[in-house]
């Protein structure tokens, strides 16, 4: 079931617990307080998992899941940017692989069956990305695809390492390319090699999946925030709410940006630069 966060203004006394809340649960504040406003009601800057699943859609590489109406950055996820480019609410952002952030208790105990966490952190894989020249036409899917702009191509015409320091690690490139042109290759030359360890991975809200509840919600002192279902029982709230929560499951184009203007990212023409957080 589809679910989004709302502020009840009536009720917050500006505190900034659950931003803090959110902040200290995952490492950083997945939402701000500063989305459009609908009466009493506030729609804050936070993933609204939109029903036509722009950053589902955008990623090629399993790093984003659609799961009981709720969007999640999956354990796959290497970094591409391309949710982010495709995210028409600008709510999600890429960090450092290394970034950390508490993980709920049955995410836990399945990184301790897996050998990770609690101080065993998975082995670091190296790799760059390698080519075969005879298999090249200059096509430049490649670096139309790089999220940092690496002209992949004019490594691949001369069948060499990509040892641009640019490179994210993600193998977008590789998955794009029509010919087989790309494959990852160990620094030892080793062939066929496992992909290296991404240098980057996408993070937004996912209602504190893997908690039993949503840190603000739970954290609100006086009962402001609110997790609802994103369904016609928004209206007794107000109905301007409801039209902005619905939007994009009536346009169903994905070019809504919650403000009824169009101006969202979905369908650019080649990827935006990478904007890390800390």
């Amino acid at each position: 079931m589809r679910e989004v966060l709302i502020r009840d203004l009536g009720k917050c006394i500006n505190c900034n617990v659950c931003v803090d809340a959110c902040r200290n649960r995952h490492g950083r504040a997945r939402m701000t307080m500063t989305g459009v406003v609908f009466g009493h009601y506030q729609l804050p800057d936070v993933c609204r998992n939109c029903p036509d699943q722009p950053c589902v859609n955008a990623c090629h590489l399993d790093g984003m899941h659609l799961h009981d109406g709720k969007t999640f950055v999956s354990d796959a996820c290497r970094g591409c940017n391309k949710c982010v480019e495709a995210c028409p609410y600008e709510v999600i952002t890429l960090l450092p692989r290394e970034h950390q952030k508490r993980e709920g208790f049955f995410k836990r105990v399945v990184a301790q069956a897996r050998g990770v966490g609690h101080g065993h952190t998975a082995a670091k894989v190296d790799g760059h990305v390698a080519a075969d020249a005879t298999r090249c036409v200059q096509c430049g899917i490649c670096g139309y695809n790089c999220p940092v702009g690496i002209q992949v191509r004019e490594y691949a015409r001369e069948g060499k390492i990509v040892d641009d320091p640019r490179c994210v690690k993600c193998g977008l490139c590789i998955e794009k390319c029509p010919r087989g042109t790309l494959r990852w290759e160990s620094p030892e030359g080793l062939q066929p090699a496992q992909a290296p360890t991404p240098m980057l991975r996408a993070d937004k809200c996912d209602l504190c999946k893997g908690y039993g509840e949503s840190a603000c919600v739970k954290e609100c002192p006086t009962g402001a925030m609110l997790r609802l279902p994103a369904d016609e029982r928004l209206m007794v709230l107000n109905e301007e709410l409801f039209e902005s929560v619905m939007e994009r499951a009536r346009n169903g184009n994905g070019n809504g940006n919650g403000n009824g203007n169009g101006n969202g990212h979905n369908g650019r023409g080649h990827s935006a630069p990478i904007t890390l957080m800390a």
